[in-house]
């Protein structure tokens, strides 16, 4: 434990990171429709720290220079005279899919991805690519507003109704949840299993890929639930 740090943590932090936190911490509200107040706490917060000599740890979850603050937040640090060390991470949009077993390419059915967020500045729907069958498409902090974008995918970007989708609820966590569907039923399936934030969102042919039918519930009340399986094998890929 060290009286002289302070870790400034998001919301989405897993609670089993946080448990192992040995200090003073203080979790980033960042709630919807209050992105900015909860940006301007967490200034205020690191800058109070700092005048007081302490030690500051902003810590977050992905890669938040995808789609996120961090590129803003070492700018803000570099106005007042502190060049932060930043620590690469990984993005949910690479690791995510295939924790839910989803590669984001395959040979012969992608071979291109793309990479977008629910989200635009001042909560803004981001501009669409047109569809094309071998690419692979996917959306961060994209759930709240997931029938919306299934229907803008098919009315403005040509997107086919059955277009196979899978949400990645929770990625790495022991709670993590796979849900599979297309783009006519994603939405409704998503409502009726409770799905939350954080969650990656995967629509491309790839997301049938490595699922096995087996897998995938078809029982009317765990319609398009993957459940979480037991991998018993000695074969480790790295």
């Amino acid at each position: 434990e060290d009286d002289n740090t302070l870790f400034i943590c998001d919301r989405l932090v897993s609670q089993e990171i946080l448990d192992i936190i040995q200090g003073e911490k203080k979790i980033a509200r960042k709630l919807p429709g209050c992105a900015d107040l909860a940006q301007n706490e967490i200034y205020q917060w690191s800058n109070d720290a700092l005048q007081q000599g302490k030690h500051v740890i902003r810590l977050k979850i992905g890669d938040p220079f995808v789609f996120g603050r961090g590129g803003e937040e070492v700018l803000h640090f570099r106005s007042k005279g502190i060049d932060p060390i930043v620590i690469p991470g990984v993005s949910a949009a690479f690791s995510a899919p295939l924790l839910g077993s989803i590669p984001v390419t395959h040979r012969g059915v992608a071979n291109q991805v793309v990479m977008c967020t629910g989200y635009g500045r001042e909560g803004t729907s981001p501009d669409l690519i047109k569809y094309h069958p071998e690419q692979t498409i996917v959306f961060l902090m994209a759930v709240g507003r997931l029938k919306e974008l299934s229907e803008r995918l098919q009315r403005m970007a040509g997107y086919p109704a059955d277009t196979p989708v899978g949400i990645i609820e929770k990625a790495g966590c022991p709670d993590q949840r796979t849900v599979v569907g297309d783009l006519k039923t994603i939405g409704d399936i998503a409502i009726q299993h409770n799905v939350q934030a954080p969650s990656t969102i995967v629509v491309g042919n790839v997301v049938r890929v490595l699922l096995e039918e087996e897998d995938i519930a078809t029982t009317d009340a765990l319609e398009g639930l993957i459940l979480p399986k037991n991998y018993n094998t000695t074969m480790v890929m790295a």
